[in-house]
């Protein structure tokens, strides 16, 4: 039997506008940051999103900022595209909108939480302080920092908005259905609101997960009416087994093939052995959120090559097993541990499973920390207490305190774009990523000046990135356009280094851009070495499939640099042939080809794409991640 639970207006008031401000105050000092990583990827630099006005021309350019083979995310790049119609370039505005939509999930979540707690076989002693308290702790916790003032991550909150109002949407009709009404309504447009979630970034699919938790747990399938019950069990079997159907003859098949994987040093099986240790770092994290080990860069990150390589690899497994038993075996005894630990291994489903991500990435657990909040919350219920209300108060505001603490520390940095730069790159010295941000850092406080302290510090941490395991040939690349930019001679070294790591490392997003940076650098009018660059552009063409674009970009340059007419042929023919996704793009070569006195090449190319026109091969826009946002996240 459903239990109504429900608090005075008045003091829901108070605690929604105390949350509020809560989040507000605390992540008010990180709003003077500015971008970071994959922010210049898919805000600065994407052109598509750079509105000057809002008419409807604009707002479809916008929602269709990627390439086309690249997953779009229309609703968050349309809102990136009224931030910058309302205030240009400046990072301030997009990173307000971000907190503002995480304040307003925080109120959500405290509605979804106040809901659990009096719903279904529940019997918790949750006052509306408790359910405060929970939804402050999610909010505030460090954790969520990367999500909030990482730019880009809107993608992330903005997605989770929609899901959490479709769960309480979700439980609404399931009340209903509960005390004897239809509640079918409220059921479908749950569903609706979770689609428009996914408009905004591919977690939002994991929402039938979510909702399938909630009746193997608080729900049971309940409901007055027999046949509801015996349609809610039909629907969520037959979308069960046909999941698992899809993921078994279609995902699994797709994502085993090695080709998938070329752009990784690590393979599938790899990959599913490391989020053992992965999942097991994020509750660490979760449980003792100590910033020290919230790195934000994670390009140095180790992968299991088996159980015991390394050993963590096992023990993270049987922690997550033994978590994943507990949780089923205190189904009926302890509902909210159960429904908390299965949503956060929901959570995780899409980035810890067999699609090439990247290893591992704070943000990955915005809604999941919800679930280790709930399950710990509702341990702390069973335990028998002599404290007093005075004391439980004391307690639950010192927690607040603390996470507020920790979290308005961590903004604070976020808000100084050299104090951040410095911090992620003494958390985590190994990272070639880290470094080089900090790297770009003082570049730009150097004003391109070889006399500035600020050049040596950028090229003393670009020489210590490019030297770490498993870097990139970002670093050099740094360093060739700093000397060529600021008159110094280019070390035919770092040629040398550039192109034998394009050469022996698997060929990804950085190893791409390192070449496509410096084609486009040298387009704009920096003097490089032509036959240097014509080598890194063959080093990497010889690795692996690529996308038109850099294969156009390095036939243009062997034309108008190198004079090479026969490799600039062959390598238009293979940007036209990889161009399936995007026939345009192949006609824009040609045209431009003919526009600029090179009517036989034109010609050639022409001639080839009719001959071929279904047999074209396709390559996926330059975004390594089938769920990320960019070459590098997820």
């Amino acid at each position: 039997m459903m239990k109504k639970f429900r608090f005075p207006l008045s003091q829901s008031a108070c605690l929604m506008l105390a949350l509020f401000s809560l989040v507000a105050m605390i992540y008010a000092p990180g709003l003077s940051g500015d971008f970071l990583f994959d922010d210049f990827h898919n805000i600065v630099h994407n052109k598509s999103v750079h509105a000057t006005s809002l008419d409807w021309a604009t707002l479809v350019r916008a929602a269709t900022a990627y390439e086309p083979g690249a997953i779009a995310r229309p609703l968050a790049t349309v809102t990136f595209a009224i931030d910058y119609y309302i205030g240009g370039a400046d990072p301030w505005g997009y990173k307000l909108v971000n907190v503002l939509i995480h304040a307003l999930n925080s109120l959500l979540i405290l509605a979804l939480v106040q809901r659990l707690a009096g719903l279904g076989q529940t019997r918790y002693r949750w006052t509306a302080a408790t359910c405060f308290v929970i939804a402050a702790v999610w909010a505030l916790h460090p954790l969520q920092v990367s999500a909030v003032l990482y730019v880009v991550q809107r993608m992330e909150i903005l997605s989770l908005t929609f899901v959490l109002v479709g769960l309480l949407a979700y439980i609404k009709g399931r009340r209903a259905q509960v005390a004897g009404a239809a509640g079918w309504g409220w059921l479908l447009f749950s569903f609706a609101l979770a689609g428009i979630g996914l408009l905004s970034k591919e977690t939002a699919v994991l929402f039938p997960l979510y909702c399938l938790a909630l009746e193997l747990t608080l729900l049971d399938f309940s409901a007055q009416q027999r046949r509801t019950r015996q349609v809610l069990v039909a629907f969520y079997a037959i979308a069960s087994v046909l999941a698992v159907i899809a993921f078994v003859f279609v995902i699994l098949p797709h994502y085993w093939a090695p080709e998938s994987f070329e752009g990784r040093n690590y393979t599938m099986v790899e990959r599913l052995l490391t989020q053992l240790r992965v999942l097991s770092m994020y509750l660490g994290w979760m449980i003792v959120p100590a910033t020290g080990t919230m790195t934000f860069y994670y390009d140095n990150f180790v992968p299991s090559h088996g159980l015991l390589d390394p050993v963590s690899t096992l023990w993270g497994g049987l922690l997550l097993l033994g978590l994943l038993a507990a949780a089923i075996a205190s189904r009926k005894r302890n509902r909210l541990f159960a429904l908390g630990m299965l949503w956060f291994f929901c959570a995780h489903v899409l980035t810890s499973n067999v699609i090439p991500l990247e290893l591992v990435f704070e943000h990955r657990n915005y809604f999941a920390l919800l679930g280790v909040v709930l399950a710990v919350a509702s341990l702390i219920d069973r335990i028998p207490t002599p404290t007093t209300t005075a004391i439980s108060r004391t307690l639950a505001a010192a927690l607040i305190a603390s996470l507020g603490f920790l979290t308005v520390l961590q903004t604070a940095t976020w808000g100084n774009t050299l104090q951040l730069s410095i911090d992620l790159a003494s958390r985590n010295p190994q990272s070639s990523r880290a470094a080089a941000d900090l790297a770009t850092v003082y570049v730009l406080l150097s004003d391109d000046s070889a006399q500035s302290p600020f050049y040596w510090l950028a090229t003393s941490e670009l020489e210590r990135a490019s030297k770490l395991p498993y870097a990139s040939p970002m670093p050099e690349q740094g360093l060739i356009l700093l000397a060529a930019a600021t008159g110094q001679p280019v070390k035919d070294e770092l040629w040398t280094r550039l192109i034998g790591k394009l050469r022996t490392l698997p060929i990804g997003p950085q190893e791409m851009q390192s070449v496509s940076g410096l084609l486009d650098r040298r387009e704009n009018g920096i003097e490089l070495d032509d036959r240097r660059l014509g080598e890194a552009c063959s080093a990497l063409i010889s690795r692996r499939a690529l996308h038109p674009y850099i294969y156009a970009t390095c036939a243009n340059h062997a034309l108008t640099y190198l004079h090479d007419r026969d490799g600039a042929l062959a390598m238009f023919k293979l940007a036209v042939e990889h161009s399936a996704a995007d026939p345009a793009y192949a006609t824009q070569i040609i045209d431009t080809l003919r526009d600029d006195g090179h009517p036989e090449m034109a010609a050639v190319l022409e001639q080839g794409r009719q001959a071929r026109p279904s047999a074209a091969p396709t390559v996926p826009a330059s975004r390594s991640d089938a769920v990320g946002t960019s070459p590098t996240s997820g």
